[in-house]
């Protein structure tokens, strides 16, 4: 057998199938750096089991109340139609206009090359 590798946390979740058991068993007799590599696995989810669990429950300030779900859906159903009818009756076209040959020769590339070439420019 090949080195187990991603098969070991499995093993040592208990959840290998009982001939995947044996061959990574067989393996480990055998193989000194994937014993190495089952210790390291194996301290780590001693590790992690020993974590505390956390309250995953907001913590609530005196005094301050946390919206329900159906108003702060009700806000943003507010917030949408408001925007949608400002963008529908918003009066005319917009004001501004750009020329696109000034705004290329505004911002085109500008490199010192030669005392007397100030200018490079790309595009017609």
């Amino acid at each position: 057998m090949t080195h187990p590798g991603d098969l070991l946390s499995a093993y040592v979740d208990g959840e290998s199938p009982a001939a995947e058991r044996r061959m990574i068993d067989g393996h480990l007799d055998e193989c000194a750096s994937c014993r190495s590599e089952l210790a390291v696995l194996v301290e780590a989810r001693a590790a992690v089991r020993t974590l505390p669990v956390l309250d995953m429950e907001a913590p609530r300030r005196p005094g301050r109340r946390l919206l329900r779900p159906s108003v702060a859906w009700a806000f943003s159903g507010v917030a949408a139609v408001a925007l949608a009818l400002g963008l529908a009756f918003a009066p005319g076209e917009p004001e501004t206009t750009f020329d696109l040959d000034t705004l290329r020769d505004q911002h085109t590339a500008r490199v010192v090359v030669d005392p007397g070439i100030s200018t490079v420019r790309s595009g017609p």
